[in-house]
């Protein structure tokens, strides 16, 4: 391939490039929905971020806490009195947990440390089943557990 040939097929993708980003860009403004960049439950949220002493607050107020964590971290340390839902068993526990959650005068779901995500994404799909109350607690479990907050921690099996 000569270098005039290599030139014409950079200048070409460049083009294409450019055409496909003003397209998508034009979709974008040009559609009520648009495509996200982010997922919906961290864009445009159906919940309400709360801080850890809101979180404490709420809690004493009759609040559920859910721990949004994989089930091997929920088993080794948790905040106390909070159930285990994790995004990808959603459909598994919700026939289990759905009618104590819908009892409760709120929710405050929390992840493992400052990421949101699948506290987020736990708090979206409790919106979604018609959970009027539900929060989303920033900081996570380690800013539970720096506070000296109640822990549940598995008991040492004696030798």
């Amino acid at each position: 391939m000569s270098r005039g040939q290599s030139s014409y097929i950079l200048l070409y993708c460049m083009l294409m490039l450019l055409i496909a980003a003003v397209a998508g860009l034009a979709f974008n403004l040009l559609t009520p929905q648009g495509v996200g960049w982010t997922p919906s439950h961290v864009s445009r949220p159906l919940w309400s971020a709360v801080d850890l002493a809101q979180a404490v607050g709420l809690q004493k107020d009759g609040a559920l806490l859910v721990d949004a964590r994989d089930p091997g971290d929920y088993k080794l340390s948790r905040a106390a009195g909070a159930v285990n839902l994790y995004p990808e068993e959603f459909d598994l526990l919700w026939p289990l947990l759905g009618p104590t959650l819908r009892q409760a005068p709120a929710v405050v779901v929390y992840g493992r440390y400052f990421s949101r995500w699948p506290a987020a994404q736990v708090a979206q799909i409790l919106r979604g089943q018609g959970l009027p109350k539900v929060y989303v607690m920033l900081g996570g479990l380690s800013d539970w557990q720096k506070a000296g907050l109640p822990m549940k921690t598995p008991r040492r099996k004696r030798p």
